[in-house]
């Protein structure tokens, strides 16, 4: 896992001196697909951030870095756990905790001449760092685990201005991670999400 965030940060440093690059920031909302016993329902406690630069001036395609927060939890009405030293009965909550670290490889179609609204496709590879809680009464239980990330995106950047600037952005995952939970009977956890956001281009 180290010589994976070490890769991840040399790339964050060779791509901060391209000239054609653009920063973001969004909000990210997401719906779990799979271990919908643990955790269901949609959460908009979600975010990320990241910079991408184009490999070369003309290029279409472009290289960066993307790190992602999001909270899921769902509430459960109450139930009888026994112990070895007896019983307790009452509700609780599921929580999960992602965090996220990816490096992200895209493709930007061209739509029209005026250089302003960017379609892309693409996708990260990187590790979700998930922790899986439960809190009941006075009481809780969690497993922290590392998985590897993989997420496929598509979406658009549109720029205010033709030149440099602010602008905004819209984009549609599906992450995918192996992050196991021996406590929690979890293989794996993937979830589909919807961000929002500004960005900062330096795109000529």
């Amino acid at each position: 896992m180290r010589y994976l965030i070490f890769t991840i940060a040399l790339l964050g440093a060779q791509v901060l001196y391209a000239q054609n690059n653009y920063f973001y920031i969004a909000l990210d909302v997401n719906t779990p697909l799979g271990n919908k016993d643990f955790v269901d329902g949609t959460s908009a406690r979600g975010g990320r951030i990241g910079y991408r630069a184009f490999v070369t001036e003309d290029s279409r395609v472009s290289i960066g870095v993307d790190a992602s927060w999001t909270t899921f939890d769902t509430y459960k009405p109450t139930e009888t756990f026994e112990a070895p030293g007896g019983a307790i009965t009452t509700d609780y909550f599921n929580y999960v905790y992602q965090y996220g670290l990816a490096v992200s490889g895209l493709y930007h179609f061209k739509l029209g001449e005026n250089e302003r609204v960017f379609p892309y496709a693409g996708v990260g590879l990187g590790a979700n760092h998930n922790e899986y809680a439960q809190y009941y009464n006075i009481y809780s239980n969690a497993e922290k685990k590392w998985g590897f990330l993989v997420r496929p995106e598509a979406g658009i950047l549109f720029k205010f201005t033709r030149n440099r600037g602010l602008g905004a952005m819209a984009a549609v995952h599906y992450d995918y991670s192996t992050n196991k939970s021996e406590n929690f009977n979890i293989d794996k956890f993937s979830s589909v999400g919807f961000q929002i956001g500004l960005i900062v281009m330096n795109r000529y």
